[in-house]
């Protein structure tokens, strides 16, 4: 028989799983601060995962994906169309459905001292409320785990097309990002502060889902967080199963975002997730009064990462975030096609492009993952 998990002063036993909460202070009422942490210890020997979620507060996707990850379509325990089992597990999962909770019940990116979370890793024990959440998230669950899967969206007012980003210059984190299997790989080291870029340089092999956008919950972002984090555990052989890859895969070292040259109303032109080319109107900035409109031409070949969606602009404020491809990989769409736009070359196995050609600024300089 497996040794038993001991997480918290418990002790979890093989082919279980148990509900742990983490204590880290009290609020200003005195009342007890905790986050709810889920551990599968699995029947037979294997990694441990983590996974977490709702570092900020409004990022709600991943709470769901969670959900649908332990029970299911129905979202209920105990039934038969539960994804992972302690009882067909190999190692343990460590999973963190709401990390940032008083974020979360206020609608907030931020935590309830007005800081951003993920630029306070590794925390410390005497610092800021979120300082000090950030050391015991840090400290007494990742730094437990030998992987990390951390889940976001967008911030308001923005969505992303569901991609990965890791630093790809740490090989079993890159095995990771081509594991999960959206197309879409940006390789970061993460801005400074941020748990991926912590947990990474503690050994702890991590990649980041960005995925939609705030304060709700989106079928298809959840759909390919689930079908992602089934790949991994596929490829870490904690489960059986096949992985499911994608067409194509871009892997892009630099990004750009396109801002808007003026204040006014955004009506976009492209979809999150749509491949351009250089030169091609991807959104109008209209005046209200006066009827005016001006066009929005893409700078580069790429695909829409993430795109604004709130319709008032003021100049300079971003309208999209194009990672760069290589032309030579694309084609326009036959004419028949119900679709527009363009597409990759058809090939008979996973496209794999390594794209460093972009003249914008470097990922981790972009607004805040």
């Amino acid at each position: 028989m497996r040794k038993p998990f001991r997480f918290e002063g418990v002790d979890v036993e093989a082919g279980t799983a148990v509900r742990i909460p983490v204590q880290f202070g009290l609020d200003p009422l005195g009342r007890q601060l905790e986050i709810p942490v889920h551990i599968l210890h699995g029947l037979e020997d294997g990694p441990i995962l983590g996974i977490t979620s709702t570092i900020h507060g409004d990022e709600l996707n991943g709470v769901t994906i969670i959900r649908h990850l332990l029970h299911g379509m129905d979202l209920n325990p105990g039934t038969e169309d539960d994804l992972v089992t302690p009882e067909t597990l190999s190692g343990t999962l460590i999973v963190v459905p709401v990390c940032n909770p008083e974020a979360v019940i206020i609608h907030s990116r931020r935590s309830s001292d007005g800081r951003d979370l993920n630029r306070c890793f590794p925390g410390t024990k005497t610092g800021t409320h979120s300082s000090r959440l950030a050391h015991t998230i840090f400290h007494r669950i990742v730094t437990r785990c030998d992987y990390l899967i951390d889940l976001h969206t967008a911030p308001s007012e923005r969505t992303n097309a569901p991609h990965v980003r890791a630093d790809c210059d740490d090989a079993k984190s890159k095995e990771l990002a081509r594991a999960f299997g959206t197309p879409i790989v940006l390789h970061s080291i993460g801005p400074a502060g941020s748990l991926r870029r912590c947990s990474t340089q503690e050994g702890v092999h991590s990649v980041l889902l960005e995925a939609g956008t705030a304060n709700v919950f989106e079928g298809g972002a959840i759909t390919a967080g689930v079908r992602g984090i089934m790949n991994i555990l596929v490829h870490l052989k904690m489960i059986q199963g096949t992985i499911r890859k994608p067409d194509w895969r871009l892997i892009v070292r630099t990004s750009q975002w396109i801002r808007s040259p003026r204040g006014g109303m955004l009506h976009p032109l492209i979809q999150v997730g749509e491949l351009v080319v250089e030169g091609q109107p991807i959104a109008q900035i209209s005046n209200p009064l006066s009827g005016e409109v001006e066009e929005i031409l893409s700078p580069l070949c790429g695909v829409a990462v993430g795109l604004a969606t709130a319709p008032l602009l003021r100049a300079g404020e971003p309208v999209a975030n194009i990672a760069s491809v290589n032309k030579k990989r694309m084609r326009k769409r036959i004419r028949d096609s119900p679709m527009t736009g363009w597409k990759f070359e058809d090939v008979a196995e996973t496209l794999e492009d390594i794209a460093e050609d972009a003249d914008g600024l470097p990922i981790d300089e972009q607004p805040e993952d």
